[in-house]
């Protein structure tokens, strides 16, 4: 594990220390886990690949896969509600906007 000093602006620490605190409490290392997932989500977007879904419950990774209906089988598989995890994507994906009546 390497250990690496960056200089952030204002602005960016504070929401940095924010998302941390939101995503990981107080626990030792949360920034160091926010930085390393999103260093993560960007290099994947440089290098191209898929979307990748992660599941996340009680702060904790539960399963991964490259679509949400791999993702749904994994969370069966292992006996875990959907509605209890937070899934999260590697890419932002566009809402569904639907219009009229239905």
């Amino acid at each position: 594990m390497g250990t690496i000093t960056i200089s952030l602006s204002d602005e960016v620490e504070k929401k940095l220390r924010e998302v941390a605190k939101t995503k990981f409490g107080n626990s030792k290392g949360a920034i160091s886990k926010v930085i390393e997932s999103a260093l993560k989500s960007y290099f994947s977007q440089l290098e191209g690949e898929e979307i990748v879904f992660r599941a996340y419950k009680d702060k904790k990774l539960v399963a991964e896969a490259k679509s949400l209906e791999d993702l749904a089988k994994i969370l069966r598989e292992k006996g875990v509600d959907a509605r209890d995890v937070e899934i999260v994507s590697t890419k932002q994906l566009k809402p569904i906007v639907r219009r009229g009546w239905r």
